[in-house]
């Protein structure tokens, strides 16, 4: 069995980990905590490490000593950096190089590449610009999910979120840009196989709700993005001819647009595992599976090749469950996930809060993440209606329902 070794061990990793062993391989995962509450997939995997991924050093020792074949990071650009680094001291093969990562971590860099392929990008601004003009977003450069990330609608505010998004970016590096809310998020995968870029995905974005504070939680992604066919038509040439240069022969590229008003923008993007695992979504459409070319590349073993995305595929939602508890509480349980896990079509399930959790925040927290696929967005709804339902978080103090559950004309309208 070829051992391949992930860096990092949270709630996010455990469904990476089963992947990769239903595809027989052995699997060692590795982070610092010794408490594995915090670290779900050490009990999961075939093996588990409590050496930090940043520690090259000692994991360069320890793979050479235990035979480790591939690594593989997790859902973070620090673990990509680190795997490039121990790829490097073993000799191992790695998608991606820094050169390459840094793309995706200067934003500057990254928008004039778009530029210079036509790929129109949101505007941004400099942390120190006098020039702003409100409402702004202010984001860690390489913090995952919605860590860190706030909208400001003045200089006060402005001053109060930045100085959060620098305490929250372990490399104290900020982006700030247009804040766009008269526009949808949309979202795209490609694969790169062999130096040619192909687009496996696409999916557009619910958010949570307008409020003040909650502005940049998304509450659902939905698969295949209503706009997809004009995104081919306008932007995905320009996309792929720039991936196609950028020297990465195998592997994967996650961006982030905002479409409004029959324009694309992009914002961001990311080299690595999407943080919406949609490659679940992939693999159960017939699509192209990216986590697969990924572990499979990692371990150097053969590729499944590239094949079109099918013209008919399923409908799908990936839904981000999120409760509101109150501040200092703490989590008994969490209810409703047999009846969940065993809807048909569900095929991500991720649960990133566990007992004896402390509510540390007032705002609503991410407690789920649930993939779900369908034929026709009624059989869709249908099954969304079964989660909301059934999914609680007991408290010592109280039960709480699902804050903002995915409504049916929400659903209705982001397919159309």
């Amino acid at each position: 069995m070829k051992k391949l070794l992930i860096l990092g061990a949270t709630h996010g990793e455990v469904n990476v980990v089963k992947f990769a062993q239903s595809k027989g391989y052995y699997v060692i995962v590795t982070d610092n905590h010794e408490n594995w509450i915090v670290s779900p997939a050490k009990a999961v995997a075939d093996e588990a490490w409590n050496i930090s991924w940043s520690d090259i050093d000692a994991l360069t020792q320890k793979c050479l000593k235990e035979r480790v074949d591939g690594v593989l990071s997790g859902f973070s650009e620090f673990r990509v950096e680190n795997m490039i680094k121990l790829c490097n001291e073993l000799n191992l093969p790695c998608y991606i190089n820094m050169e390459q990562l840094e793309i995706t971590r200067d934003k500057d860099k990254f928008k004039k590449l778009c530029r210079k392929y036509s790929v129109p990008v949101v505007n941004e601004y400099s942390p120190e610009s006098k020039d702003l003009v409100y409402p702004v977003i202010i984001k860690p450069t390489d913090r995952a999910g919605s860590i860190g990330i706030n909208v400001a609608y003045n200089q006060e505010e402005y001053l109060k979120y930045l100085d959060l998004a620098y305490s929250l970016s372990p490399s104290k590096n900020v982006i700030v840009e247009d804040y766009i809310d008269d526009g949808i998020k949309f979202d795209c995968s490609y694969v790169i196989y062999d130096n040619q870029a192909y687009l496996v995905e696409t999916c557009d974005t619910i958010m949570l709700s307008k409020e003040k504070g909650n502005e940049t939680l998304q509450k659902a992604w939905t698969f295949p993005s209503k706009h997809e066919l004009e995104y081919i038509e306008k932007v995905d040439g320009n996309v792929r001819n720039m991936l196609n240069n950028m020297g990465m022969r195998y592997g994967v590229a996650n961006i982030s647009f905002f479409y409004r008003n029959g324009g694309f923008y992009v914002f961001e993007t990311g080299f690595r595992l999407g943080g919406g695992h949609s490659y679940d979504y992939q693999r159960a459409t017939g699509g192209i599976d990216y986590l697969e070319l990924l572990v499979d590349y990692a371990l150097n073993e053969p590729l499944k090749t590239i094949h079109p995305i099918p013209a008919e595929r399923d409908v799908a939602v990936t839904y981000n469950i999120y409760v509101k508890c109150k501040n200092d509480d703490i989590i008994r349980k969490v209810c409703g996930v047999d009846a969940i896990t065993k809807i048909e079509g569900v095929v991500t399930y991720v649960q990133y809060i566990y007992e004896g959790k402390e509510i540390d925040s007032q705002r609503p927290f991410k407690a789920s993440m649930i993939t779900i696929c369908a034929k026709t967005i009624d059989e869709l709804f249908q099954k969304v209606a079964i989660i909301n339902d059934n999914f609680k978080v007991e408290t010592n103090s109280n039960c709480y329902a699902i804050f903002g559950e995915l409504e049916e004309k929400e659903l209705r309208k982001s397919f159309r």
